[in-house]
């Protein structure tokens, strides 16, 4: 067997991998900062359709097309628009070529393939990875030249720096220094997908653009609806829009964890925030008021889902029912139940309300995920089980 058989069979069987996408694209993220800036899923799009370039024209010998290349325009067009610089860019393309011909050798090796012996084969990968790389280069620089000659560029290039703190002013940006703005920062990476969604949200003023990779948005009156995942600050001067802006990078986060949609208020996401940054205090409560809890009794899940969601709405009985699809005597039989095996008090003292209520929902956020439930963000959950 040839070693080009060999090496295209390895090729194959790598490509089939699901985990070889996934390590590519933390190797391209750990080289370069700006890179792992942006949304995974983003540029998981684009190392996917260059992996699958490459392997393609080596299996089936057929060198790199025109079609092929233009994977590479589209990747270095997308970062230009989001503001990636080229050097970063390149760090992370070739963090991730290094990874896969580092793997290819190591199977190789494996497969009991001397290295020597498919020095050729290796060369030719190699010539297709620095092929794209100029493809990159060229591509990039185009769009640097276009966007160069844009005035909506120049402002959304001001506003990276305005929201990363850096000497750019509200005027750069087109903003005023005396008015408020609402910091919007939503889920989408994909320029075309944030052309489409820009169009769809109609701002009056202010000034929009992809910032760190999100799509985001600077202005005086939000949108009714978004479409989309989004986090929305409250109404500020310019000078205090880059600490909103970075907690509404890191409440977007939060909200994404609980599977939430749609527009959401970054002062509503307080507690999914301060829960997600110190997980490890949840283990402590957990272990301090659900001890007597069993992670595999069916009915002890039922009944800390049951807590959960009547926290989630109000410490209201009835409302806590109709998430659950039962009869509110049943959540109060549950909540008793539930009592009885912890100190949890259902309603709490009036003094205790908003302690009671943060301490109890984060040992019971951290218990339930470690039993491995499957409670579905939101509350609704476990409705037709057994009312034991």
């Amino acid at each position: 067997m040839s070693e080009r058989t060999v090496l295209r069979r390895l090729m194959e069987r790598m490509r089939a991998d699901p985990g070889l996408l996934d390590a590519v694209v933390e190797a391209a993220r750990a080289e370069s900062p700006p890179i792992a800036a942006l949304p995974v899923q983003e540029v998981r799009r684009h190392i996917a359709a260059l992996l699958a370039v490459v392997s393609a024209a080596f299996i089936d010998t057929s060198g790199l097309s025109e079609e092929d290349t233009r994977a590479a325009d589209r990747l270095a067009t997308d970062r230009a628009l989001q503001g990636v610089p080229l050097a970063a860019l390149l760090d992370g393309f070739q963090g991730g070529r290094s990874y896969v011909l580092t793997r290819l050798m190591h199977e190789a090796r494996a497969a009991g393939v001397s290295l020597d012996s498919m020095m050729g084969e290796i060369m030719e990968l190699d010539r297709y990875a620095n092929n794209l790389q100029n493809r990159l280069i060229h591509a990039y620089r185009e769009s640097e030249v276009s966007l160069a000659q844009s005035a909506h560029a120049t402002r959304v290039q001001a506003l990276r720096d305005l929201l990363g703190g850096g000497p750019a002013g509200a005027a750069d940006a087109g903003l005023s220094a005396t008015r408020r703005y609402h910091c919007l920062v939503t889920d989408i990476g994909d320029p075309r997908e944030a052309r489409r969604t820009e169009a769809c949200m109609a701002l009056p003023d202010g000034v929009s653009g992809l910032v760190d990779g999100h799509w985001c948005a600077v202005t005086t009156r939000l949108p009714d609806r978004t479409g989309v995942l989004a986090v929305a600050g409250p109404p500020v001067r310019p000078r205090d829009l880059p600490a909103v802006y970075r907690l509404c990078r890191t409440a977007l986060a939060s909200a994404r964890r609980r599977g939430l949609d749609g527009l959401c208020r970054l002062t509503d996401l307080a507690m999914p925030v301060a829960l997600d940054a110190h997980p490890e205090f949840g283990a402590v409560l957990a272990r301090e008021h659900l001890a007597r809890l069993d992670p595999s009794d069916e009915f002890h899940r039922l009944l800390a889902e049951t807590a959960l969601t009547y926290l989630d709405h109000g410490e209201h009985p009835g409302r806590t029912a109709d998430a659950l699809h039962v009869h509110p005597n049943t959540v109060k039989h549950r909540l008793r139940k539930f009592g009885a095996l912890t100190d949890f008090a259902a309603p709490p003292p009036p003094a205790q309300t908003l302690a009671h209520a943060l301490t109890w929902r984060w040992a019971l956020q951290t218990w339930l995920a470690t039993a491995g439930s499957g409670r579905r963000p939101g509350g609704g959950a476990a409705g037709n089980r057994s009312k034991r």
